[in-house]
């Protein structure tokens, strides 16, 4: 769905870290999903990975890519 409307009613801060253009960003495809059930996967120091990734994308204004992330524990 191209909705830039709902691309902005649904925007927050953590989501300038993959769209740093903001919720007009071209880049931006918005999916609704319905399921019926989900599953979580967690690793040890994820959260800390993330938390200092998203930071790194607000403050370099360069999107977070999973991928770019490497983490030696």
């Amino acid at each position: 769905m191209d909705d830039v409307a709902k691309a902005k009613e649904l925007w927050n801060a953590g989501i300038s870290a993959w769209f740093p253009d903001g919720p007009g960003d071209p880049e931006i495809v918005l999916v609704k999903v319905h399921a019926d059930g989900a599953e979580y996967w967690d690793s040890p120091g994820a959260g800390v990975v993330s938390v200092l990734s998203f930071v790194k994308a607000h403050l370099t204004g360069k999107p977070y890519h999973i991928e770019d992330v490497k983490v030696d524990l």
